[in-house]
């Protein structure tokens, strides 16, 4: 049985390649649900899972949540314009036992799903969005086995100092942040860039002019055009 609730989605019956979707904070596998729908459509051979968090939402109990964020940042001060990265990148290292709890147990039922599958890691995928992308990256730079590549929709290297002592992996990064993000605040991608390059990580950015924070159609058509380049 699974550690979590999910949903899967495939338009074909072979399955070659399985990716992992992780929603966001305060959010649930139905506001993800149609971008799923869509990767699923664009990449041969896909089964785009999408699992639902067993923490209940601290700001709406009809929501999910990978883990708590409320104690870290009471006055969400992550998200004012005016605070400085180095600050905000603080506030999200803070959090670094509770995403690395996380990590383990998505990592968990990534393996579960890859036995059942019988898809290796060169084949599969993790991706998110918000809190959901900081896990993704989490969950692909500490897994044992390098998986087919990681891609975070608007994230941020979150528990910086958990991941440097549990790094044990290098997947290809691709990063996904809108120009006017200010609830991961778009300002804090060349922090990320920069935290991959010193660790020796290799990583590509793909930004969006005037995109807030959510999910766009063009996102998952680039996504799944990096992961169909792959198998040409």
């Amino acid at each position: 049985m699974s550690i979590f609730k999910y949903k899967a989605f495939k338009s074909g019956d072979k399955v070659s390649k399985l990716i992992v979707f992780l929603h966001g904070y305060n959010s649930c596998i139905e506001d993800v649900e149609p971008f799923a729908e869509s990767l699923a459509k664009d990449v041969e051979g896909a089964l785009v899972v999408v699992p639902e968090a067993d923490m209940q939402s601290e700001r709406n109990p009809a929501k999910k949540q990978w883990y708590a964020l409320v104690d870290v940042d009471p006055d969400r001060k992550r998200r004012k314009p005016e605070t400085p990265t180095a600050e905000i990148v603080e506030i999200y290292n803070k959090t670094g036992f509770r995403i690395s709890q996380a990590a383990k147990k998505i990592n968990t039922f990534i393996t579960s799903l890859q036995h059942e599958l019988k898809v290796k890691n060169k084949d599969t995928f993790v991706m998110g969005f918000s809190q959901g992308a900081m896990l993704s990256m989490y969950v692909g730079l500490t897994r044992k086995y390098e998986l087919g590549g990681v891609f975070p929709f608007a994230g941020i290297i979150c528990g910086k100092d958990m991941l440097e002592k549990e790094l044990s992996s290098r997947p290809e990064i691709y990063l996904f942040h809108g120009t006017s993000d200010l609830s991961v605040q778009y300002k804090t991608l060349d922090f990320t860039k920069d935290w991959l390059e010193k660790h020796n990580i290799d990583w590509e950015a793909i930004e969006y002019d005037g995109i807030e924070h959510r999910l766009i159609d063009d996102e998952m058509k680039d996504a799944a055009s990096i992961i169909n380049r792959r198998y040409i």
